[in-house]
């Protein structure tokens, strides 16, 4: 085949689309928005969010549902309900254990705590008259729970037994521990914000 001397020999370097040097790797950081799309579903604010509330939705009702009192053990409809929402919570937790932060594991904490003492508290109010003070449902206990973990007792409720007391004076040493690892845990998020402030300057 003969070739004009017109027509210039084909060459891939003339053809941008052939040749890949000429196309710069796309930088998925230069698009905020595009990384926010493709980001995991479990690492998004929002989702983790709704899951740290769904473990509280959870545990509370498990608190309302589990059979405390001997009366309740046959309530067939108490433990199925309780399975469920323990599972609910197994699986939101599943989801939310392996986060760059910890502060949802420590809402789930504290309101762990806060339902496995009311529980304490109206199993022992149930089983030993006398060693509370107005603690006739689940809903007193939760509330002289709150009122105490928080340090705003009103008097309306109080522990009247030694085993009370005791167990009163451990939830006051929780909160010491617990306002430790939230002061721990905000430290450790200030610091890593910084780091990563100081990596992009460099």
């Amino acid at each position: 085949m003969v070739t004009s001397p017109a027509d210039p020999p084909r060459n891939g370097s003339q053809h941008p689309r052939r040749n890949g040097t000429q196309h710069p790797a796309r930088n998925d950081s230069q698009h905020p928005r595009r990384n926010a799309s493709h980001r995991p579903l479990r690492e998004r604010p929002l989702v983790i969010a709704l899951l740290t509330a769904l473990c509280g939705v959870a545990i509370l009702t498990v608190y309302f549902l589990v059979p405390l009192a001997s009366s309740e053990l046959g309530a067939i409809e108490r433990i199925i309900g309780t399975i469920a929402a323990g599972v609910i919570l197994l699986l939101a937790l599943i989801y939310i254990r392996r986060r760059a932060t910890n502060v949802p594991l420590l809402v789930v904490l504290l309101v762990l705590v806060a339902v496995t003492f009311a529980a304490t508290f109206y199993v022992i109010a149930s089983n030993r008259p006398g060693e509370f003070d107005g603690i006739e449902t689940r809903i007193d206990a939760l509330y002289f729970t709150l009122t105490t973990m928080t340090t705003t007792g009103y008097g309306d409720i109080h522990a009247n037994g030694q085993l009370a007391r005791v167990l009163v004076s451990v939830v006051f040493v929780f909160n010491i521990v617990f306002l430790s690892l939230v002061a721990a845990e905000a430290s450790r998020i200030v610091d890593a914000r910084q780091s990563r402030k100081a990596e992009a300057k460099s």
